[in-house]
């Protein structure tokens, strides 16, 4: 199990973090023209990594929207990283921009429906279990309820 978004787990994983794994089932570099290819590639992996049906709509939202800010507010590119520690999968954007400067405050409060763009932490935070921003890496973490503790 996952702790909370310092980063801490339970003490279950051996070797490698649960935020740095040593073995990850999607590892894809994305620009602006391959967004589409992105949220094809995200989607055939999270039922292979446990994601209930009914769950991969929702994944596949988080990673366009993490994809997309870094696009918009990260340079123009970025690397998306997929895997599975335990019963929590871990979706991961990292791009070469200068990060986010308030990340304890990124995304928690909903913008009004008059301003143009600003939703996407928000909408990140609202599909994912928990959120972890570190400079220009965010990485998302989805609970597998129904998966047996390792």
């Amino acid at each position: 199990m996952v702790g909370a978004e310092d980063g801490t787990d339970d003490g279950r994983s051996a070797g490698a973090s649960v935020w740095s794994p040593a073995e990850v089932a999607l590892d894809q570099a994305f620009g602006t023209d391959g967004l589409h290819v992105l949220r094809a590639a995200v989607a055939a992996h999270a039922g292979a990594l446990g994601l209930p049906d009914d769950r991969i709509g929702g994944l596949v939202v988080l990673a366009s929207e993490l994809a997309t800010n870094a696009v918009r507010h990260g340079g123009g590119s970025g690397r998306l990283r997929l895997w599975r520690t335990g019963s929590a999968l871990f979706c991961q954007v990292a791009d070469p921009g200068r990060g986010i400067a308030d990340p304890a405050r990124a995304g928690t409060r909903l913008v009004s429906l008059h301003a143009e763009g600003g939703r996407g932490l928000w909408i990140i935070r609202q599909l994912s279990d928990h959120l972890r921003i570190e400079g220009s890496t965010v990485t998302a973490v989805l609970l597998l309820a129904d998966s047996p503790a390792d």
